[in-house]
């Protein structure tokens, strides 16, 4: 597969990644704490006030994942088993045609029709096949 060297440098880059997207949430926690404490001095009330967090703030650090790979190759295997299946019930087999059939023409008919006037729309009232 690949070397140690090679994973060993990948993992360090993503502890390094970690570590910086680590910093940054806390960081930008912190100046959010420092704007709702400035916040509530401008309003009146004492230094010494808990402005605790609004909403609650949990700095959650989630690791890249190679998700994306992962969908990829269970959706190509997916499809494959889904093809292996199919040939398995014989959805791909070929067969000869049959031979060919032509339905025969209906004979023409003559039909006498009588059509009325019923509540001022025209209807038919009576139709009979001439021989």
């Amino acid at each position: 597969m690949s070397s140690p060297v090679i994973e060993e440098g990948m993992r360090a880059h993503l502890r390094g990644r970690n570590r910086f997207l680590n910093m940054w949430t806390h960081d930008v926690a912190e100046r959010m704490r420092i704007r709702r404490k400035a916040l509530a001095a401008d309003a009146g009330l004492e230094p010494s006030y808990d402005v605790g967090t609004y909403p609650p703030e949990l700095t959650t650090v989630v690791a890249p994942s190679n998700g994306l790979a992962r969908l990829a190759v269970g959706a190509m295997f997916g499809g494959l088993g889904s093809l292996g299946v199919a040939a398995a019930c014989g959805a791909f087999s070929v067969s000869q045609p049959g031979p060919a059939t032509s339905l025969p023409d209906p004979a023409a008919q003559e039909w006498e029709i009588t059509i009325e006037s019923v509540n001022g729309k025209p209807t038919v009232t009576e139709a009979e096949v001439i021989e």
